[in-house]
């Protein structure tokens, strides 16, 4: 297996839509594998493919925490089809290295994906958890769309962004989010 380069904000890749993925072929499966490689070497907890330059719609997540276990989890062509709630979480991103900020997520979803075998599955995935926040943040890679584009405070993550040498927001890739703005209306900031 190999680590790949994580490529940084402000590459054009990262702002485009990836491809669906006919089968898991072995070429796939040699992909997947690097993913997690390259995500365990950079100390993350999530990788989608457009991170290292993969146009594909794939993304790998290891969640997992001393108190909740989970497995190596592998997504393909994933689909959130149900959303729910609205919470505020701290994000971090492989891709923005040292830039922590707050974003706009829903509380709870159920996603529709294939597994490394090519099967159908579903998951709902509930109460803000790091994994629920996970498939939204890598799902997001998949569509061209990144964790700065939810900020609660754009002026502080410009600053941020500026002091980790990154290009600043781009305003006209900032998400209009009425249900999530709604749903957050009575929750201090």
């Amino acid at each position: 297996m190999a680590v790949l380069k994580v490529i940084n904000y402000g590459e054009p890749v990262l702002r485009q839509e990836a491809e669906k993925v006919a089968k898991v072929s072995a070429k796939i499966q040699k992909l997947v594998a690097d993913m997690f490689d390259t995500m365990y070497a950079y100390n993350g907890c999530g990788l989608a493919a457009p991170q290292v330059g993969e146009l594909k719609r794939i993304f790998v997540l290891d969640c997992s925490t001393d108190e909740n276990p989970l497995p190596q989890m592998t997504f393909i062509n994933p689909v959130i089809i149900k959303r729910e709630g609205a919470i505020i979480s701290r994000e971090g991103c492989l891709s923005f290295p040292g830039v922590y900020t707050d974003v706009k997520r829903y509380d709870s979803i159920t996603v529709r994906y294939m597994d490394m075998k090519g099967k159908t599955q579903t998951m709902t995935v509930q109460t803000g958890t790091l994994l629920c926040r996970a498939i939204q943040h890598e799902l997001d890679h998949l569509n061209g769309v990144l964790f700065v584009d939810h900020v609660v405070d754009r002026f502080t993550t410009d600053q941020l962004l500026s002091e980790h040498h990154l290009p600043p927001i781009e305003p006209e890739k900032m998400l209009l989010e009425p249900d999530l703005d709604h749903a957050l209306a009575g929750v201090k900031m």
